[in-house]
């Protein structure tokens, strides 16, 4: 009976969802549980790792990036699409953002958008949408935070969808989740990149 009543306890103190992940993966899982999933990580540096093949992954994705810290454990995702076909407006770049956009809306309601061209830009015109874009000129973002009132799980701290472009008719979308334990994470990173200046 004790142990029953701790186990509720413990059950209240700690919902289901802050022990839950993304594409299968759990906040905080070592590199070592990931790859006993299966996972086959490539490593890039300071934490950074990528997959093409994650257990519950989006087939609407090519890549992802991880950050897995030593002591931390995953911390980031990092959801990368397969290159996009556009034309200079990027009709098609823009669709497939909206898409992407309306679904993270529809689970984790209100978000902020930036879609603007930086001050001082040369490509105002509409035919150079892409253009600005691959100069970094011109920015298309969402974002989903708790200081917006969106309705994220208490694992995930913030939560964006971007466009970007590769070439002047090519881009793609970036969907990057960033989990409770970033902090701890990003500190690690910095130690690493540091230690030896």
């Amino acid at each position: 009976m004790y142990k029953f009543l701790i186990s509720i306890f413990i059950a209240i103190l700690f919902p289901l969802e802050v022990l839950s992940g993304q594409f299968g993966l759990e906040v905080g899982e070592t590199k070592k549980s990931i790859t006993n999933k299966g996972v086959i990580l490539k490593d890039d540096g300071s934490y950074w790792y990528y997959t093409n093949k994650l257990p519950k992954g989006n087939p609407k994705f090519k890549e992802y990036g991880l950050i897995i810290t030593p002591n931390t454990g995953l911390c980031k995702i990092v959801a990368y699409t397969d290159n996009i076909y556009t034309n200079s407006f990027g009709t098609e770049l823009k669709s497939e953002f909206n898409f992407f956009a309306t679904a993270l809306e529809n689970k984790y309601g209100n978000s902020e958008k930036y879609d603007f061209l930086s001050s001082g830009s040369i490509w105002t015109d509409d035919n150079y949408w892409t253009m600005g874009l691959l100069k970094k000129e011109r920015y298309l973002q969402n974002t989903w935070n708790k200081e917006y009132g969106s309705n994220l799980p208490s694992y995930i701290n913030f939560l964006s969808v971007r466009a970007i472009a590769t070439r002047s008719d090519e881009g793609s979308i970036i969907v990057s989740y960033e989990f409770s334990n970033t902090d701890e994470c990003f500190k690690e990173q910095d130690e690493l990149e540091t230690q030896n200046l």
